[in-house]
C-alpha cells in the first residue's frame, strides 16, 4: 500500500499535506456534507476534484459555512503540475494519491484537473499483486491437474463397478434358469435367487455411487479448471494494469547492462557510467525500450523542467521492488546518436540490478518548474572558498554574490533578555562577548556631521591663542577675547582700514595712518619705521617750507657701528648722520629720491677697516685719504642732484 510522505519529503517533491476525503462528484462548496461515504467535520481537508466548473477544483477546508481553499493550496506554485496529495479515508479514494495536471494554473481562472497518481510504492504494490495473482494461478492450475487425475481415477472405479454389476446380473439370470429347470427345488432356488438379487442390488448401488463420485469429481475438475482459467485471466489483467500504470508515470522496460562505456548500449538496453550504481553520475539509455518501441521523445522530456534538478529517475528490478536505485537528473538530455545521455546525482538505492532481459523498470518523475527570480538577476553565488562558520555578507551591490565576511559566528556577542528600542548597546563585563542596554537612545545623540545640540553642551577649553577648528568654549572666550567696553588688546590686533579722509570713531589702523602721512609728506611714509621718525620728518617738512632767517643747530642721527656689508645712508630722519668704523665695509651713495645734501661723521674704532665706496660719480669721493687709525675722525660731505652723487672726504684728526 502506498504510504504518505513525511513533511520533509513533501517539501522537496511538491506533495501537499494529506486530505481526509476526496470528492467523487460535483458538490456545493458550502456546509458539512457526506463525501465518499463519510460525513465531513469542521476543519477537514477535502480534495475537490470533480467539479462541473473545473476552476473550482483544489484542496479546501470544510466548514459549516462557505468552503475556502486550504492555506497550502492557494497559489499557482502550490498547485503546479506534478503536485500530489494523499487521501486518508473514503469508500473509493482511501489511500489513493492524486496529482494535479494543469501547468501554471491561474487560481480561479484556469481549469484544474487531477488524475490518479501511481507512485513508486503503489507501482510496487501492483507488481507484487500481479506476482501473487500469477502464483495463485499456478496453484489453481496444479489443483486443476490434481482434480483431473482424481476424475480419471474415479472413472476407472466406476468402470470396475459397472463390470461387477454386469457379472452380478449374469449370475441372477443363471440362477433364474436354474430355478425354472429345478422346479422341484423352487424354495431353495428362490432363496438362492433372492440372495443373488440382493447381491445384484448391492452391486448396482455400488456402481451408482461410484458413477456419482465420478460425476462429482468431474464437476470439481471442471470448476477447478474454470477457477484456474479465471485466476490466470486475473493475473494477466493485473500484470497488464501494472504495465499500464508504470507507463502512466514514464516507466519503461529495459535490460540492464553492466558495461560502463559511453556508447549505444544496444536495443532495449541501458547502462551506467560506473560499475558501482551508487557512484554513477551518468546513464546511457537506448532509444528503444525492451518492447522495441521508440521512446527517444519520452527520454527527451526528462530535462523539460526549468529547475536545476529536472526530476528523479529510478532503476527498479521488475522481480523485486527492494532492488532499486534513485538519482536526480541534474543536466540536459544529450543525443548520443541512437541513445540518450543523462547527467545524474545519486540519491539512494539498494541491491544488485538484474541483467535479465527486460528485467528492470526505468521510472521518471518530473520536478516542477523553477519559480520567478527576485529583484536581482541570476542565482546567488558564493566565494571560491570560505572559513567554516564564518558569516556571509554581500559582495558588491547586485544582491546575488556573497563573500566570507571574516567574522566567525562564535565571535558574536550575546545580548540582554530585553532592551529599549533604539537604545545603544554597551559591553556588560570584560569578556567582550556580552552586551547590555546602555539606557542611551540613539535619538538623544548628535550626529558628527552638522550636529544640533540642546541643553548645555560642554567641551574641553582650548589654550589661549589657539587658532584652529577646535570648539571655543565660554571659558576660552572669557580669557581670549576683550570685552566690548574698554577692551585691553594684546598681541597684534587687526581691524578693517578706514577709507582715506575718514573722521569718525572707527579704529585707525597703521595702514590708515601711513596713508594719511603720505598725503602730508609727499608719499615717503614707507621709509619711516617709528612715530618719532614720522614726527621728525613732519617737522623737517615744516622747516623746509619755512624761510630761514637765522642759523640752526642739529643732532646727528647715529646709524651705529659698521663692520661689514654695505651701508647706504638716507636723509630720512635727518641729513646729518654718524657711524663708527669697526671693520671693512662698503659705503654706497644714497638712493632716496630728490636732491639733497648730507654729512656723515666717521669715527674709527679699535678694529677699523678699509671703506670701499660705490654708486658715486666717477672720481668721487675726493679729498683726504681714509686711514684705519683707532680714534681718527673724518667727515664725508655728500651732495645728490639730478646729475649724480658726489662726495668729499675731510680728515678731522
Amino acid at each position: 500500500m502506498a504510504r504518505p510522505a513525511t513533511a520533509a519529503v513533501r517539501l522537496l517533491t511538491g506533495e501537499r499535506e494529506p486530505v481526509r476525503l476526496a470528492t467523487t462528484a460535483n458538490i456545493t462548496l458550502y456546509g458539512l456534507q457526506t463525501i465518499d461515504g463519510l460525513l465531513t467535520e469542521v476543519g477537514d481537508r477535502v480534495l475537490v476534484k470533480d467539479q462541473a466548473d473545473q476552476t473550482q477544483n483544489g484542496i479546501y477546508t470544510a466548514s459549516e459555512g462557505p468552503w475556502y481553499r486550504a492555506a497550502d493550496a492557494r497559489t499557482t506554485r502550490t498547485m503546479q503540475k506534478g503536485t500530489t496529495v494523499h487521501v486518508q479515508e473514503g469508500a473509493v479514494s482511501a489511500d489513493r494519491i492524486y496529482a494535479f495536471e494543469t501547468l501554471d494554473p491561474v487560481i480561479g481562472a484556469d481549469p484544474i484537473t487531477l488524475s490518479f497518481y501511481l507512485s513508486q510504492d503503489t507501482l510496487g504494490d501492483a507488481v507484487d499483486a500481479a506476482n501473487a495473482a500469477a502464483t495463485s494461478a499456478a496453484a489453481a492450475l496444479t489443483s486443476k491437474n490434481a482434480a483431473a487425475t482424481s476424475a480419471t481415477n474415479a472413472a476407472g472405479s466406476a468402470t470396475a463397478a459397472a463390470g461387477s454389476a454386469t457379472a452380478a446380473s449374469t449370475s441372477a439370470a443363471n440362477a433364474a434358469t436354474s430355478a425354472t429347470n429345478a422346479g422341484n427345488s423352487a424354495t431353495a432356488a428362490a432363496g438362492s435367487a433372492s440372495t443373488a438379487a440382493g447381491s445384484a442390488t448391492s452391486a448396482g448401488a455400488s456402481a451408482s455411487a461410484a458413477a456419482g463420485s465420478a460425476s462429482a469429481a468431474s464437476s470439481s475438475a471442471t470448476a477447478a479448471s474454470g477457477s484456474a482459467t479465471n485466476a490466470a485471466s486475473s493475473a494477466t489483467s493485473a500484470a497488464a494494469s501494472a504495465v499500464a500504470a508504470a507507463n502512466a508515470v514514464a516507466a519503461l522496460g529495459y535490460t540492464f547492462s553492466t558495461s560502463t562505456a559511453d556508447a549505444d548500449p544496444g536495443n532495449g538496453t541501458l547502462r551506467l557510467n560506473n560499475a558501482t550504481a551508487a557512484s554513477a553520475t551518468a546513464a546511457y539509455i537506448d532509444n528503444l525500450d525492451s518492447s522495441g518501441a521508440t521512446v527517444s521523445g519520452v527520454l527527451d522530456t526528462f530535462d523539460d523542467s526549468t529547475n536545476m534538478i529536472k526530476g528523479q529517475r529510478t532503476l527498479r528490478s521488475k522481480a523485486s521492488a527492494a532492488i532499486a536505485y534513485t538519482y536526480n537528473v541534474t543536466g540536459s538530455v544529450v543525443d548520443g546518436t541512437g541513445y540518450r545521455k543523462l547527467t545524474l546525482a545519486y540519491v539512494s538505492g539498494a541491491g544488485t540490478l538484474p541483467t535479465t532481459a527486460d528485467g528492470i523498470w526505468l521510472i521518471f518523475t518530473r520536478a516542477g518548474d523553477k519559480g520567478a527570480d527576485g529583484l536581482g538577476s541570476g542565482d546567488f553565488t558564493g566565494p571560491a572558498s570560505s572559513v567554516t562558520d564564518n558569516i556571509v555578507t554581500f559582495a558588491g551591490t547586485t544582491g546575488k554574490a556573497g563573500k566570507d565576511s571574516g567574522v566567525a559566528v562564535a565571535s558574536l556577542v550575546a545580548g540582554p533578555a530585553s532592551a529599549a528600542a533604539d537604545n545603544i548597546a554597551t559591553f556588560n563585563g570584560t569578556t567582550g562577548k556580552v552586551v547590555k542596554d546602555s539606557g542611551v537612545a540613539v535619538g538623544s545623540l548628535a550626529p558628527k556631521a552638522s550636529p544640533i545640540f540642546t541643553g548645555t553642551p560642554t567641551a574641553p577649553t582650548a589654550a589661549a591663542g589657539t587658532n584652529s577648528s577646535q570648539i571655543a568654549t565660554t571659558a576660552y572666550v572669557d580669557t581670549t577675547f576683550a570685552p566690548k567696553a574698554s577692551p585691553t588688546f594684546t598681541g597684534t590686533p587687526a581691524a578693517p582700514t578706514a577709507a582715506p579722509g575718514t573722521n569718525t570713531t572707527q579704529i585707525a589702523t597703521t595702514g590708515f595712518v601711513k596713508a594719511a602721512i603720505d598725503v602730508i609728506l609727499g608719499g615717503v611714509s614707507a621709509a619711516f619705521d617709528t612715530l618719532s621718525e614720522i614726527a621728525a620728518a613732519m617737522l623737517q617738512k615744516a622747516a623746509d617750507n619755512l624761510a630761514m632767517t637765522a642759523g640752526f643747530t642739529h643732532t646727528a642721527v647715529n646709524d651705529g657701528t659698521k663692520s661689514s656689508g654695505t651701508y647706504t645712508p638716507a636723509p630720512t630722519g635727518g641729513n646729518y648722520r654718524k657711524i663708527t668704523n669697526n671693520g671693512a665695509f662698503t659705503l654706497a651713495a644714497p638712493t632716496t629720491a630728490n636732491s639733497y645734501n648730507m654729512e656723515i661723521d666717521i669715527t674709527n674704532g679699535a678694529s677699523a677697516g678699509a671703506i670701499s665706496f660705490s654708486g658715486f660719480a666717477s672720481g668721487f669721493p675726493k679729498g683726504d685719504a681714509l686711514t684705519t687709525t683707532n680714534g681718527a675722525l673724518f667727515k664725508l660731505h655728500i651732495s645728490k642732484t639730478d646729475a649724480g652723487v658726489t662726495a668729499v672726504l675731510e680728515a678731522l684728526s
